[in-house]
This record gives C-alpha cells, sequence and structure tokens, in this order.
C-alpha cells in the first residue's frame, strides 16, 4: 500500500523564476532508489508543493533529507523558507456510478 507524504515550503521574494527553472531540471534523486513511486511538484504563487509517494513515504521523506547533499540544501534553502512535512492525510473516492438500465 502507498503512503503518501507532503512538504509545503514559502517562496522567498523574488525567487519563484529560478525555482521554477531548478524544478525544470526533476529531481536531484533517483526515486526508485530512495524509495519513492512518485513525485509531484505545484508551484504556487508563493508557495511549493512537494509530493511523495511510495511504500514507506515517511521513513524515505526522512532518509532523503539526511542524504541530499549540502549543495542541494543550500540551493533549496536560497528559494524557500519554512518547510513543513505533512504526513497525516485523508482520502476520499467517488463511488461508481450506478447501472442504469
Amino acid at each position: 500500500m502507498n503512503h503518501t507524504v507532503v512538504v509545503t515550503a514559502q517562496i522567498r521574494p523574488g525567487k519563484k523564476d529560478e525555482l521554477a527553472r531548478m524544478l525544470e531540471e526533476g529531481p536531484p534523486f533517483d526515486l526508485l532508489a530512495k524509495g519513492f513511486d512518485r513525485h509531484l511538484a505545484f508551484l504556487g504563487d508563493h508557495e511549493l508543493v512537494l509530493i511523495f509517494e511510495g511504500e514507506r513515504a515517511v521513513t524515505s521523506v526522512r532518509s532523503l533529507a539526511a542524504s541530499l547533499p549540502l549543495s542541494e540544501v543550500t540551493r533549496l534553502g536560497r528559494l524557500v523558507s519554512s518547510p513543513q512535512v505533512l504526513t497525516e492525510g485523508r482520502v476520499w473516492t467517488a463511488a461508481p456510478a450506478a447501472a442504469t438500465a
């Protein structure tokens, strides 16, 4: 069963374009090697949202944070602030449409 972890952060003033260019490069890690099935990034006017999905997503995110090269941590720290890790989520799924005769 897959689990999801969401990380949010505030984009530093004047850094949105640089952050967008960085995101275009893709993640600075191998998804499967780090334990993820899927990774998504959403860029708003003032906020960055990163979504990590995998069987052990919480553990994998912690491991990733501890293993990223200092250069990547520094680079990201220049672009965003106030990161928050969200590990508790709820999922709602639409009920299948009733069959009509």
